[in-house]
């Protein structure tokens, strides 16, 4: 999988996962991630294939499944994408995604005296604040009251 890093961020600690793998099969990449078989973006237009099992990765959630199985539950995934874009000003075939998973238990947010939504929420606000902190310590940030 590549790199792996642990980052506190709010009151857990993330683990990062640099992905080096970028050759990944078609269901890792669209079937475990729940992209319909009709879907625009499993078209030769728009994803490199290899063959017709394995394609260029389009998103680091194509890691995502592998990695809830194998027991994470507060992860990081970092890593290239590739899509077949035109280029211009504002598209390349090739960028970089960063996502966050993390799985909640029933009895976190049932304690918590709030709705589902509320606390991921206001824990998905928290793990943001947390992680630009540890990219970018003592700066000041500014709430956003618009």
């Amino acid at each position: 999988m590549g790199l792996t890093l642990a980052i506190a961020v709010w009151s857990i600690e993330f683990f990062s996962f640099c992905c080096s793998l970028l050759i990944v099969t078609v269901k890792q990449n669209f079937d475990d991630v729940l992209v319909p078989a009709d879907h625009v973006s499993r078209s030769y237009n728009d994803t490199y294939y290899i063959d017709a099992e394995t394609v260029l990765r389009c998103q680091t959630s194509s890691h995502q499944a592998e990695l809830l199985r194998r027991g994470h539950t507060h992860f990081l995934v970092t890593g290239d994408l590739y899509h077949k874009d035109s280029i211009d000003s504002t598209h390349y075939p090739v960028f970089h995604q960063m996502e966050g998973v993390r799985v909640f238990s029933l009895d976190d947010w049932e304690a918590s005296g709030v709705d589902a939504t509320s606390y991921a929420a206001e824990d998905l606000k928290k793990c943001l604040e947390g992680l630009a902190n540890f990219h970018w310590p003592n700066s000041i940030y500014l709430p956003n009251y618009a």
